[in-house]
């Protein structure tokens, strides 16, 4: 029964990636796409590449922080190989996988038990999605964004901020969480399945949730992103379209945001989708559009992939060379 459920969403996943792309890529003549990416200038290029490296180095390291205050005695180059090895695993494999192999079997690495694990996994996510709907919500009322729809500018806002709002509730106040969670699963028992698991990643982030810590955290989640940001700003450069900050960060937060709808490993479509259309928003042509969309899941694939399996390997072959020296 569990593996037909998962191949169902499995499937559900593909179907709706094929849809998006589908919708991306309809009135895009490929010839025109490839010529468009083949004029991308390279030193930009390289410069997004260089950005991507710092952001994933802030993320490991906020990781790291956050292992290191559970009591783990390790260094960046430990946490580096489960923490990449886990994004490359999710850019491969389906239904987040890699998440898992990073909170079961990646603890080797780490020496941080797998409810430790998940908690500095619940807490990653959430600050992310926290910095993530923050960029959304401060770049539609810092630039005044006109080009869209004035429906759709208070829809964002107002999801970005319902989201703000629930992650920090969630961080900060387990003890009503706890309290909603209870009087839901006494009056609708079948939901308390549902709500046991979230009581579980509620108590992880709480061992997490020191005020000090928590800014610490938060600081880094910023940094990160708007690194990553600057990946999205130098593709623009690169293709010369959507190359003003605005478009970046709405391009980065509405694109990562879409991640989280069900798609085929790596988030090809949905990614694909929004970030075409956040370009696309702002004066740049379907193929323009989409060639932006493709060169920044292009480079933000490979290098974290390629990084991803090379860390393990290496670190793989550390922990044998360990193993052998050991009597």
């Amino acid at each position: 029964m569990a593996l037909s459920h998962r191949g169902i969403r499995l499937a559900l996943g593909l179907l709706i990636s094929a849809l998006f792309l589908y919708a991306t890529f309809r009135t895009v003549p490929l010839g025109r796409l490839a010529d468009a990416l083949a004029a991308a200038r390279p030193q930009w290029i390289v410069a997004a590449l260089a950005f991507i490296v710092l952001a994933y180095t802030l993320k490991i390291l906020r990781w790291l922080t956050m292992l290191r205050s559970l009591g783990a005695r390790i260094g960046f180059r430990e946490a580096a190989a489960p923490f990449l090895g886990g994004v490359a695993f999710n850019n491969v494999l389906p239904l987040r996988a890699g998440d898992v192999l990073r909170v079961v079997a990646f603890q080797r690495f780490t020496g941080v038990p797998p409810s430790g694990q998940l908690g500095t996994l619940t807490l990653e996510r959430l600050m992310d999605l926290l910095v993530l709907t923050g960029i959304l919500f401060l770049t539609l009322s810092v630039w005044q964004v006109e080009v869209l729809d004035e429906a759709l500018l208070a829809g964002l806002r107002l999801v970005a901020l319902a989201a703000v709002a629930a992650v920090l509730l969630f961080i900060l106040a387990p003890g009503p969480i706890r309290l909603v969670v209870r009087w839901i699963e006494a009056r609708v028992p079948r939901l308390a399945g549902v709500g046991e698991s979230l009581l579980r990643l509620s108590d992880a982030v709480a061992r997490l949730s020191r005020p000090l810590f928590l800014l610490r955290i938060a600081l880094l989640s910023i940094i990160a992103w708007l690194a990553e940001g600057g990946a999205y700003f130098a593709v623009g450069k690169a293709l010369g379209v959507g190359d003003h900050p605005q478009v970046a960060l709405l391009a980065l937060s509405v694109g990562t945001l879409a991640t989280m709808i069900p798609s085929s490993p790596g988030y090809v479509g949905t990614f694909h989708f929004f970030v075409a259309k956040v370009v696309g928003a702002f004066g740049a042509g379907s193929v323009a559009a989409a060639a932006y969309a493709v060169l920044i899941h292009a480079l933000l694939w490979l290098s974290t992939t390629g990084c991803g399996f090379l860390a393990l390997t290496l670190a793989g072959m550390g922990l044998r060379r360990e193993e052998v020296r050991q009597p």
